[in-house]
């Protein structure tokens, strides 16, 4: 199966065979006190439920996934552990809502099956991530070595804002961009800033 066939597979599986329980739904905030807010979430009960260095690479094949609003990505959570995921456009609303499909796989050997299949590796990031798991909701505390840490709530959108307001986030605090594109920012603003006016670089 060639990389356009897979595609048109991938595409009619996701339209056809997503339920509703796959739908992801998440709000993501900007947090300056880490462990203050870390201690807020375990007194309210939150179960650690997972932490570690996370390597994501997203894949595609002639920018025909990013036309289309898809996203094809390889996580490496430690060794061989992988998850890869195919996640949909993005849906218009306060919280970021997307159909979501994703299986654990064996590194390697998926990544090798999408080289032969002409997928190639467009993008990288990693994080450092502590999950919690509270009220049927999964919590995120993420660190973006370039971008500073992060907290993301996924669950109904009714469930999202009661945790949040519990955890005393504001809506001046959501970050609506992705990893990708902070940790993209990030870096074009300290090379900016490692410049001087006329363009060399300071000591």
């Amino acid at each position: 199966m060639g990389a356009r066939k897979l595609e048109k597979y991938l595409t009619r599986q996701f339209e056809e065979h997503v339920s509703r329980d796959s739908v992801e739904c998440e709000q993501k905030y900007r947090v300056a006190r880490i462990d203050r807010l870390r201690k807020r979430l375990l007194g309210l009960g939150a179960q650690t439920h997972a932490s570690g260095f996370e390597r994501n690479e997203l894949f595609d094949c002639d920018d025909r996934l990013r036309r289309q609003g898809l996203k094809l990505r390889l996580r490496c959570h430690a060794g061989k552990v992988a998850m890869l995921t195919l996640k949909g456009p993005r849906a218009n609303g306060r919280q970021k809502t997307r159909m979501e499909v994703e299986t654990p796989v064996e590194y390697r050997a998926a990544k090798r099956i999408l080289e032969l299949l002409d997928f190639r590796v467009k993008e990288t990031y990693s994080k450092i991530r502590e999950e919690f798991r509270l009220d049927g909701c999964s919590i995120c505390l993420d660190h973006i070595p370039s971008a500073g840490w992060f907290i993301e709530i996924e669950g109904r959108p009714a469930q999202i804002r009661d945790i949040a307001g519990r955890l005393g986030l504001r809506a001046a605090d959501r970050e609506h961009r992705s990893y990708r594109r902070l940790i993209k920012e990030s870096t074009m603003h300290g090379a900016h800033s490692a410049r001087g006016v006329n363009g060399t670089v300071r000591a």
